[in-house]
């Protein structure tokens, strides 16, 4: 129950649901609180266009995104105990008679995660349960280990967590089920500063290997800003 509050919370609390809110709270004022509510409903509108344009999301992502850089061919060479894939996201296909699939997101993660493992050839540690409550039948872990597996990495290599329901849990994880302390940790380039503190503070030597970068050069022009 704890799980399924926090995680409603965040889903209003982030954008668009937080600039929606404020909206919202204006229209309900804007009778007795006219200035207010007016500022409210111009505020959430003006913070909604502004995350909803590609200048905008560069300049929020690209400094996240440039803590680390993926990992060279060179820095492979380094020795590791195990590649950790985190996981990001899951569709349930059933009722289309098929297996869950991973989002796009969790698949760049396990491309990555089966590169290196082809030239480290370190066990492979898949996480992730579901961050959605709604799923919570369905793993995501589960999903890339098969994606894994269709990739050619054999089962005896692979080490699947699939209860995780966010980062922490993954790091608690990864903690309980590996050997080692020292990680290579494949996520989204975005998502990296943080999945790698909370591995680190699990007493892991986080090696950072991101993947999925969004963030990107653009000439500006009046498309732009539509």
């Amino acid at each position: 129950m704890m799980f399924t509050i926090t995680r409603t919370l965040q889903l209003l609390l982030l954008p668009p649901g937080v600039f929606l809110i404020l909206m919202a709270v204006g229209f309900l004022i804007k009778k007795d609180c006219r200035l207010l509510g007016r500022l409210l409903i111009f505020s959430g509108f003006i913070l909604l266009y502004l995350v909803s344009i590609g200048p905008v999301t560069d300049a929020l992502i690209k400094p996240l995104e440039n803590a680390y850089h993926p990992l060279t061919r060179q820095e492979t060479k380094i020795k590791a105990d195990a590649i950790v894939v985190l996981s990001g996201g899951v569709r349930d296909l059933s009722w289309l008679g098929l297996a869950p699939e991973q989002s796009e997101v969790s698949l760049e993660r396990v491309v990555e995660g089966v590169r290196l493992f082809r030239i480290m050839r370190l066990p492979l540690m898949l996480v992730g349960g579901n961050g959605d409550p709604t799923k919570d039948n369905v793993s995501e872990a589960g999903a890339m280990a098969r994606a894994a597996s269709d990739l050619g990495v054999p089962g005896k290599d692979l080490i699947v967590a699939g209860k995780a329901r966010n980062t922490l849990e993954s790091a608690r994880a990864a903690k309980r089920m590996l050997k080692g302390k020292r990680v290579i940790l494949v996520t989204s380039a975005s998502h990296m500063m943080r999945a790698a503190g909370l591995f680190k503070k699990q007493g892991f030597d986080v090696i950072p290997a991101p993947c999925g970068y969004r963030g990107e050069r653009r000439t500006l022009s009046f498309i732009s800003f539509i």
